[in-house]
């Protein structure tokens, strides 16, 4: 029987207490490394700050510009201290307007139609409402139509063929010229009779039928009783043709 030699032994337990080793320290530098690699991975960054001063007050500005931009388009900061000229009582088309009819009345008109309204209310005294004018409603330029004459007038009424009356086409506030052509026994000849009068009223008479003509009775405001009595022979007495005056 052959012993062991002292030297092998040691050697053997040389190994073993190395492989002890080995599988002992293997997990806590495994995870050593871990901790190593997940600490070089995370990044510090710094935290947001607050805005600083200067960009406070930009903002503020831009935001007060948006604001009086919207302010300015909306008109809401303008001011409705503006009087109109608007109808104190109910008027009729072709009525003359007088001091009692209108009144003056604070509104908040747009842009658009400002330009078409009143704000003195004896610059539209003595003319002639073209339609009906409701208690309230606002007098604008198109709604009315200067009185020719003076206050001194008259109103009278005739009838005159459509064909001779600018083809039926005339309305309250029309400013007209009347002629009479009278027939005799020579050429016939024709007469001015009524100069740059205000139509007041316009009414159909007659129906369109066979062998009638459609006819319409005109309503003019005459000043004084000599126009009067000149337009009332002539409508006796001659063929009536009615001119509208476009001009000034």
């Amino acid at each position: 029987m052959r012993l062991a030699r002292p030297g092998r032994a040691r050697s053997r337990e040389a190994e073993a207490l190395s492989t002890t080793s080995t599988l002992t320290d293997g997990p806590a530098r495994s995870a050593d490394r871990t901790r190593a690699t997940a600490s070089a991975a995370r990044t510090i960054r710094p935290r947001p700050g607050l805005p600083g001063s200067r960009a406070v007050v930009g903002g503020l500005l831009v935001a007060l510009a948006a604001v009086g931009t919207w302010w300015a388009a909306s008109g809401a900061g303008r001011s409705a201290e503006e009087r109109y000229v608007v109808a104190s009582r109910t008027v009729g088309p072709g009525e003359r307007i007088e001091a009692d009819d209108v009144r003056l009345a604070t509104l908040d008109l747009p842009d658009s139609l400002r330009p078409m309204a009143f704000l003195d209310a004896r610059s539209v005294i003595g003319s002639v409402a073209l339609g009906p004018l409701e208690p309230g409603e606002l007098l604008q330029a198109g709604s009315i139509a200067p009185a020719a004459g003076s206050p001194d007038t008259r109103e009278v009424s005739f009838a005159v063929e459509t064909d001779w009356a600018v083809a039926g086409s005339l309305r309250a506030g029309d400013r007209i010229d009347v002629f009479a052509t009278y027939e005799g026994t020579g050429a016939p000849t024709s007469t001015r009779v009524l100069t740059n009068a205000t139509v007041r009223r316009v009414g159909a008479t007659g129906d369109e039928g066979l062998g009638e003509s459609r006819t319409q009775t005109i309503t003019v405001a005459v000043d004084g009783p000599d126009g009067a009595k000149d337009l009332v022979t002539a409508a006796r007495a001659a063929t009536i043709t009615v001119l509208r005056v476009t001009g000034t």
